[in-house]
């Protein structure tokens, strides 16, 4: 709601919001969690579809697993933990903070221009639709 009055003034811009995998899998825990983010989704849809005429352009960005600096320094990642998650990737690695961050630059930049009311889940594979 704050930022579409500023994109309308400057004539258009882009919108990425933040989601999860969770709204496109069936998970036995975290109803409230799938919820939110499902209603994100729609949420974006919402603005694509009702701003993007005038250059606003809405899209998702729905990271896997993804390792950050401080969850490495933390220690309190179960070394089991880390094997499950690999196990769900059909890549060798973690998704890394920077792997998010160049989909969301793309999406925000002149390359993405085309690209309105769209999920791209960010995630190595572990979630294939």
């Amino acid at each position: 709601r704050a930022v579409l009055p500023h994109l309308l003034a400057r004539g258009g811009g882009a919108i990425v919001y933040t989601t999860s995998g969770a709204c496109d899998s069936a998970e036995p825990v975290r109803p409230a969690y799938a919820t939110s983010k499902s209603g994100l989704n729609a949420l974006m849809r919402h603005v694509a579809a009702r701003w993007g005429r005038e250059g606003i352009t809405s899209n998702c960005v729905a990271p896997g697993f993804t390792l950050t600096p401080e969850m490495e320094a933390s220690g309190n990642l179960p070394p089991a933990l880390l094997e499950q998650m690999l196990a769900q990737i059909p890549g060798s690695r973690l998704g890394r903070p920077e792997d998010i961050a160049g989909v969301v630059a793309m999406l925000l930049s002149e390359d993405g221009r085309w690209i309105n009311g769209q999920v791209y889940h960010v995630n190595g594979g572990a979630l294939m639709r």
